[in-house]
């Protein structure tokens, strides 16, 4: 492979070295998905079968096939036509395996197929297509970035791991110590170990500067029915390292020593996109934010206490790794889980780790450990983990069965923050209320508090302001976060009083995000503008933050960063120039176009925004966002009529999107389309029926359709979610008279 790795000369002994004092883990190691997680691709290496087998793809019978010790992988080419590829690398161990190939110097891809390593009775040894819905134009396309092994998966999957892009040749020249996980991946540099153990008396702490071990070993009930550390509970880096892997982030800059989890990388909140309303996992989220919500995590369990660390398996099998602390005689009954006992429903993880199954044959645990609360399925939608099994029965069947199992649980009905998130996921009024008790109560977990405080962006006033500040000020990196989201609701004087010591912080992904919602302290008029200080300050983060893009240029979305942090400075031409590169860098990064249109609209040349979009659609023609822009041009010109097929497709290819349907909705109104527009209109109100905009659109299109039934529906809504407007109460009147006037 052309792929450089530089081999230190520890890497190069370091099972040896470490297989001196603690064969047993090298053992375990090597046994372990970390020591698969990728190599070479070899006949001997490789998992799949290459013995010229075939699977349909593109209309096209792609093969697998060896020439000698050479693997290959024959599909069509972006072209349509039949190619080769040499498979470099493999990728993974199991349940699935995926193989790579070298798209240009140095820039590795993975194939869209994937080896299914499950035994043929679970339906496995066989060849399938990973993403059979990707086209060409979408980022998990097998040419595009998100299937680029330099910038989305080496980090994890190999050891002391270099990017190398260079964005003016537009090529990577990566390197890394090891190709797998090895043990410096987790445990750093062993030099000063190794000095330890050949009985240097200099070296402290066996030569590492942090214990990333259990906190303690186990935990027993004690006479109050509460779990106790069995030991003390020592001070542990454990969870940091293992989530620099095990964990849903953004990356800033190249990895350094293990433990350094929140200076290289920025965990991901939970969000509607990525988490249920309760926590649960909804895409792929790498245990850590689940594991954060939890209580074993709360009360000092590690990784550790669960799985060997260096096979990576459970420490004991199946309800064994639970009753080493909790009592079996307790819970591993029917009495607790109403189910015949080594049967589906009587196991621990069946009913407190829900598994969800990704990339279609990968099924991974939750680990946030949660009750099933099917109540909260009734009342946010959330799954649960009864219905996940009893899919014939309804939630009110899953809420009975539990409340005759545990007559006198206090679970069920309770409060959970899933009602506070749902409430502000949806828009509902009371939102704000229900959100600032969840941030500002410690009885949460950080994470759930954190993920609280940034959805309060949507719900400003002086709750958030409070819970802002205290927030900004709390050790927990995650809570300072969240902060700078919830702040970015305010005028930046605002901002800047609530944040600015955030500039300081001893964390770099937080310092470049306060940085750059406080981008617009820099153009203040001079009575609010900052001291040659502060400026200094504020400017020496903002270019962290450039550093930050600079690391990800490999992306579109960098360039278009960095294009909107120009444009917020009046740097309008940067700003061009950074949406042009992101468009060479990532063609299908349809945002850069059209934020690119947007300084063509500034400038008030509407042929240079439309040829601009027309680029993009040449590109994509899907994409939703580039015909609603190129629609709203055609309507600054007046042609509406020409405007409403571009809108048409807009809401057609981004059917969720609730802005753009409204918007269609009033485009056809103004056409006097008023029965079209009702039907944009209750689609929009579906996908968000506490908007206020639209519930008072209905009512007013339902006014002058002279069904005044549905105007008042409508009207009272609007009621809910404005209350105390007094021209809203006299429209109700209004609308009222005229239906009791109503022939």
């Amino acid at each position: 492979m052309i792929l450089v790795s530089l081999f230190s000369p520890f890497c190069l002994a370091d099972e040896a070295a470490c297989a001196n004092c603690h064969q047993q883990q090298v053992n375990d190691w090597q046994g372990s998905h970390h020591f698969h997680a990728m190599g070479e691709a070899t006949l001997d290496s490789v998992r799949g079968d290459f013995s010229n087998q075939t699977i349909e793809y593109q209309g096209e019978q792609a093969r697998f096939y060896h020439e000698g010790s050479a693997l290959f992988i024959a599909m069509p080419n972006l072209k349509g036509e039949m190619t080769p590829y040499p498979v470099v690398n493999y990728f993974g161990y199991e349940p699935l395996q995926q193989y790579m190939f070298e798209m240009a110097p140095g820039k590795l891809q993975f194939f869209p197929f994937a080896w299914d390593t499950r035994a043929k009775t679970e339906g496995g040894q066989r060849w399938f297509v990973l993403h059979p819905e990707q086209k060409p134009h979408d980022e998990f396309h097998w040419s595009q970035m998100g299937q680029n092994w330099n910038q989305m998966c080496a980090d994890c999957h190999s050891t002391n791991f270099v990017k190398g892009f260079d964005l003016d040749s537009n090529t990577f020249k990566s390197s890394y110590d090891a190709i797998n996980v090895s043990c410096a991946a987790c445990h750093g540099n062993a030099d000063k170990h190794l000095a330890w153990a050949a009985g240097d008396k200099d070296v402290r702490n066996k030569g590492y500067e942090h214990y990333i071990g259990a906190k303690t070993p186990l935990f027993r009930e004690n006479d109050e029915g509460l779990m106790r550390a069995i030991a003390e509970i020592k001070p542990s880096k454990q969870i940091e390292v293992c989530a620099s892997c095990h964990s849903r982030r953004s990356q800033t800059s190249d990895r350094g020593a293990p433990h350094e989890f929140f200076e290289h990388y920025q965990p991901s909140l939970l969000t509607p996109e990525l988490y249920h309303a309760d926590g649960q996992i909804l895409d792929e989220d790498y245990v850590w934010g689940s594991f954060m919500q939890s209580k074993m995590f709360a009360a000092g369990v590690t990784c550790s206490n669960c799985h060997n660390p260096h096979s990576g398996e459970l420490k004991l099998p199946e309800n064994k790794t639970c009753t080493q602390c909790h009592s079996a005689e307790t819970f591993e009954s029917t009495k607790h889980h109403g189910h015949k006992l080594e049967t589906t429903g009587s196991y621990c993880v069946d009913c407190h780790m829900p598994a969800t199954v990704y990339m279609q044959v990968d099924a991974r645990r939750d680990h946030s450990f949660k009750v099933p609360r099917p109540d909260l399925t009734q009342q946010t939608g959330v799954p649960n983990a009864c219905n996940g099994c009893h899919q014939d029965q309804s939630p009110a069947w899953a809420k009975k069965q539990i409340e005759q199992w545990h007559p006198n649980a206090n679970r069920l009905g309770s409060e959970h923050f899933a009602q506070a998130f749902f409430a502000a996921d949806t828009q509902e009024p009371n939102a704000d209320a229900k959100l600032t008790r969840i941030a500002q109560n410690v009885s949460y977990p950080d994470i759930v508090r954190a993920s609280a405080l940034a959805r309060m962006e949507q719900t400003p006033g002086q709750n958030a302001v409070v819970a802002i500040m205290r927030s900004v000020r709390d050790q927990d990196p995650i809570k300072r976060q969240a902060a700078i989201t919830a702040a970015s609701a305010y005028p930046v004087t605002d901002r800047w009083r609530m944040l600015n010591s955030l500039l300081d912080d001893t964390h770099a992904p937080i310092r470049v995000e306060a940085a750059r919602t406080l981008t617009a302290m820099l153009t203040q008029p001079p009575e609010t503008a900052l001291s040659k200080a502060d400026e200094a300050r504020l400017n020496a983060a903002l270019d962290e933050y450039r550093q930050v893009q600079h690391y990800q240029a490999e992306r579109g979305f960098s360039h278009t960063n960095l294009g909107n942090l120009a444009q917020e400075l009046g740097m309008i031409k940067n700003a061009e120039n950074h949406y042009r590169d992101a468009i060479d860098v990532e063609p299908v990064f349809i945002p850069a176009y059209v934020n690119l249109a947007d300084i063509y609209r500034i400038r008030g040349n509407e042929a240079k925004v439309q040829e601009t979009l027309k680029q993009a659609l040449a590109v994509n023609r899907e994409a939703s966002a580039a015909h609603y822009a190129l629609a709203m041009s055609l309507v600054r010109q007046g042609k509406k009529d020409q405007a409403i097929a571009h809108m048409q497709n807009a809401v057609t290819y981004g059917s969720t999107n609730a802005s753009f349907i409204y918007t269609y909705a009033l485009l056809l109104q103004d056409r006097q389309r008023y029965n079209d527009a009702l039907v944009q209109l209750r689609r929009a109100y579906e996908l968000t029926p506490n908007n206020p905009d639209i519930s008072y659109s209905l009512s007013q299109l339902y006014i002058g359709a002279k069904q005044y039934d549905k105007a008042l529906l409508y009207a009272k809504k609007l009621a809910e979610l404005v209350p105390g407007n007094e021209k809203i109460s006299q429209m109700i009147e209004q609308i009222k008279t005229l239906k009791t006037n109503q022939p």
